[in-house]
């Protein structure tokens, strides 16, 4: 096999590769917005955040920390955090996805002249 045979090939599987790397984070993330699936859980709800009753009038931590958990629920907070670091991590994937899709493109126009 020649030189250009073996550029425009690995040309063509580098696009390939490429755009899996971009049609596939794609299609995950519109199956997790949509519902279907649920994003990976990187962080976990901790068992031990309930609200305590027995909290003196001085205990101004253990009042701002109920009135915490009662306004912003620790699984909203979690189920945000797991979306947010799911899209970066997809973003990272189509980014790098795109970058070999356009090496394979320069592949295949070989050298300027």
């Amino acid at each position: 096999m020649d030189i250009g045979k073996i550029r425009i090939i690995a040309g063509l599987v580098l696009i390939i590769i490429g755009l899996l790397l971009i049609i596939l984070p794609l299609w995950q993330t519109y199956n997790i917005l949509t519902g279907k699936t649920m994003p990976s859980q990187v962080f976990q709800r901790p068992e031990s955040l309930k609200i305590n009753t027995n909290v003196s009038a001085i205990d101004i931590g253990g009042q701002v920390q109920n009135a915490l958990i009662k306004i912003l629920p620790i699984d909203l907070v979690n189920n945000t955090l797991n979306l947010a670091t799911w899209l970066l991590l997809m973003w990272i994937l189509i980014y790098g996805g795109g970058k070999i899709a356009d090496i394979g493109v320069k592949l295949l126009n070989g050298p300027k002249q």
